[in-house]
């Protein structure tokens, strides 16, 4: 078995008994809380993503790039320090946006979520960066066992939670305790390194660090806003314009199909980014050969998948949750399209990163952004029927994520066989 399968199969090993934790529970879970807990549910969730790319301006995409761990461990430091600023800043904002926000949304009194919404950002972001350090050492079976811990805190918290009669708060604070599940053994990995190799970081690396790669938050945390506002802030427009059992509905499906294949394409996004920022510095003319393996493989795994759940998901959504979550089955299959393509797409979507094109990024982050978000204003502004809604958007977002890929292919066909020009493109990041 080569290293790349063996390393995408520990983080996915991982990520399937994780994912099994939950899904395990989710008989369960959706019987005691309802569509609308998980509506309000959703709508939080969907705000910690989208803020949650801003945590470090994008920083942390280059902790993988440098040579030394030196200059890495500088950026993972400069990624910490400006996570607790814009964490502690998002959460000043939602209180002072609450009003319109809380009108806009039809979920009132929002303000009280911003103390939730702080900590979330601090565990996912804290987390998120670190995990970068991981990837970079190759750190796979520790990084994989976070995975497991996350969901058992998260699912254990959730059904106890629901005692207390909190109602969607009790998911909210439970999928707070899951985040922080895993951050603190991938810290102690990370300063156990910085203590072995004395790795101390002061202002004057921080400042070089940050200048040096200027361009992921110049340029890349823009594009990561538009993918993120692509992503997550379709339920928050559903919610308002459907109502929260609509966006409960479509929530579950993405929880059940969407976040399964998110964690399994995160796995194997963090094995190619880790052998493609190593074939970038060493072996430029290999990048080509793998781009082609990971899209082709991940093509036919998604695709076996897609096709199960388009097949049996109607019929096994009433059974397994109940009757009042049927139509999460209907939207699941309406989405199935959706999921495969963003399965292929994002299993590479680090290869602009690594090649530091960021204007591939940006650009293909504002066509994708238009085209998700101008699907569902229409089918609003048309009166067309959630469902319809849900067709409209599934096309447009697939779209997209075929953009996103046909702009990965086009930065990496250059290296197809030619070590001469890849190394100088490696040699030359600014070109």
């Amino acid at each position: 078995m080569d290293k790349l399968l063996r390393n995408i199969l520990l983080l996915a090993s991982g990520t399937a008994i994780s994912q099994v934790i939950i899904l395990a529970t989710l008989p369960i879970l959706t019987r005691m809380y309802t569509p609308s807990d998980y509506g309000a549910y959703a709508v939080y969730t969907s705000i910690v993503s989208i803020l949650l790319v801003l945590v470090s301006l994008s920083y942390e995409n280059a902790i993988a790039l440098p040579e030394d761990d030196r200059t890495a461990s500088n950026v993972l430091s400069l990624s910490l320090r400006i996570c607790v600023v814009v964490s502690v800043i998002s959460g000043i904002g939602i209180v002072l946006l609450s009003g319109p926000l809380s009108k806009w949304l039809g979920e009132p009194g929002l303000g009280k979520y911003a103390f939730y919404i702080v900590l979330s950002l601090l565990g996912t972001g804290f987390y998120q960066i670190l995990n970068f350090w991981s990837v970079r050492k190759k750190y796979f079976k520790p990084l994989s066992r976070t995975k497991l811990t996350q969901s058992i805190g998260q699912v254990t918290a959730q059904l106890g939670l629901f005692f207390a009669n909190l109602g969607p708060i009790g998911l909210i604070v439970g999928d707070i305790i899951g985040r922080f599940g895993g951050l603190i053994p991938q810290w102690r990995l990370w300063r156990s390194d910085v203590k072995a190799q004395a790795l101390a970081t002061n202002w004057e690396d921080l400042k070089e660090s940050a200048y040096r790669y200027r361009r992921f938050p110049l340029l890349s945390t823009g594009s990561n806003v538009l993918n993120s506002i692509g992503l997550y802030l379709p339920t928050i427009l559903l919610a308002a314009f459907y109502g929260p059992q609509v966006a409960g509905c479509f929530a579950l499906g993405q929880r059940i199909l969407g976040s399964p294949m998110t964690l399994i394409m995160t796995s194997v996004r963090q094995v190619y980014l880790s052998e493609s920022s190593d074939h970038m510095n060493h072996n430029p003319d290999k990048l080509y050969r793998l781009f082609r393996k990971t899209v082709i493989n991940m093509f036919l795994f998604g695709l076996v998948v897609i096709a199960v759940f388009f097949i049996f998901a109607p019929s096994l959504f009433t059974y397994l949750l109940g009757s009042t979550w049927a139509q999460a089955g209907v939207f699941l299959r309406i989405l199935s399209i959706m999921y495969l393509s963003q399965f292929v797409a994002n299993s590479v979507g680090t290869t602009i990163d690594v090649m530091e094109r960021q204007d591939l990024h940006l650009f293909r982050e504002i066509v994708r952004t238009i085209l998700i978000l101008g699907s569902l204003l229409a089918a609003h502004y048309t009166h067309r029927s959630s469902e319809v809604a849900i067709w409209i958007f599934s096309m447009a977002a697939t779209l997209g994520y075929v953009l996103h890929l046909g702009l990965s292919w086009t930065a990496v066909k250059r290296y197809k066989g030619n070590p001469v020009t890849a190394a100088h493109s490696a040699a030359s990041p600014e070109s």
